[in-house]
């Protein structure tokens, strides 16, 4: 098979395994979304060391391994933390490539405030309970908030409500070398800034855990 072959014969591939990575209520297998990912890597990284198409099968097959694994570790991760945090007001967002708690400033901050809301603190300690059952991983805590006020006074703000929450993490055992802190201010909204709902979905701060093995 000649290369422009190739190209088209791992495209079909492609589009077709991708098409079969959900449940049969149309929600995401995240798990098999890691192992086509980590599969179609390895198949380029076995085709350049390899340069046939054994190398690319053998790179492929590791690759799918490697990604199942931390799909399926991310899954697992993520049904513990719904659990623990149920009824918190904490949400969880499995992208497929990271976790994300969301929290939302309604349950974690009075309005204004940096200082981590007393009822909120054993949800936090819930998920750093959970990084520390789960070690292979990056985290990251990202402060956000609407575009009310200054971009100076909001940059602040949501700078000084991540670093609340991640002394929280700290402060429960999570170790310190994981985590790195941010504050986006109003420059990454999820909702629409002219409606009071849509500010108040914007004020938040999200754990963002990534796997690292």
């Amino acid at each position: 098979m000649g290369y422009h072959g190739k190209k088209i014969a791992i495209g079909v591939l492609s589009v077709s395994i991708l098409a079969g990575c959900t449940y049969p209520d149309g929600t995401a297998n995240q798990p098999g979304t890691g192992a086509i990912v980590g599969g179609l890597t390895g198949a380029a990284a076995g085709q350049m060391i390899g340069g046939d198409t054994r190398g690319a099968v053998i790179g492929g097959a590791l690759g799918a391994a490697i990604g199942g694994a931390a799909g399926a570790h991310m899954a697992a991760q993520e049904r513990e933390l719904r659990q623990s945090l149920a009824g918190s007001g904490a949400a969880i967002t499995n992208t497929g490539s990271d976790l994300r708690v969301i929290l939302p400033e309604s349950v974690t901050f009075r309005t204004g405030s940096s200082v981590v809301d007393p009822g909120f603190r054993p949800a936090l300690q819930a998920v750093s309970d959970s990084l520390q059952r789960h070690p292979d991983s990056a985290v990251r805590v990202v402060g956000h908030t609407d575009n009310v006020g200054t971009a100076a006074l909001n940059n602040q703000l949501s700078q000084d409500r991540a670093l609340a929450v991640a002394r929280v993490l700290i402060g429960n055992g999570t170790s310190a070398s994981r985590v790195v802190v941010s504050g986006r201010g109003f420059h990454e909204p999820i909702a629409s800034n002219a409606s009071s709902a849509g500010r108040a979905e914007n004020r938040r701060v999200e754990i963002v855990i990534t796997p690292t093995g």
